[in-house]
């Protein structure tokens, strides 16, 4: 029996179209499927760590939809319940602010939820 292996130039082209295909995919709907397959306390963790990022005009329209998240110290910080009440049109314009706000957001953001879901 012989198995026979491709050679690197030849998966090249692939590999580049599925990377191509990956970044094609905007920051903020990115987050937004990403909170559809993680749990509710992954969500809260990573919309924690988009608001740390935003402008207070963010944190008082949130504030209007979910009630009151500040922390004991007045740092925003929302629950796994208050994840659950934020639509993903407001999680991709939270996550569309952070990155506007702070563009290395995205790596921040990747290297914390990586190996978080398949």
């Amino acid at each position: 029996m012989t198995i026979d292996f491709a050679s690197d130039t030849e998966h090249a082209p692939s590999v580049k179209e599925a990377a191509s295909l990956h970044q094609a995919v905007p920051f903020p709907q990115t987050i937004s499927s990403l909170l559809l397959r993680s749990d509710p306390q992954q969500c809260a963790d990573l919309i924690n760590q988009l608001l740390v990022n935003v402008s207070p005009e963010m944190l008082t329209s949130l504030a209007g939809s979910i009630g009151d998240f500040t922390d004991a110290q007045g740092q925003p910080r929302v629950t796994p319940e208050q994840a659950g009440q934020i639509p993903p049109a407001q999680v991709e314009e939270i996550a569309a602010t952070a990155e506007q706000h702070h563009p290395g957001v995205v790596e921040q953001i990747q290297s914390h939820t990586l190996g978080w879901v398949s």
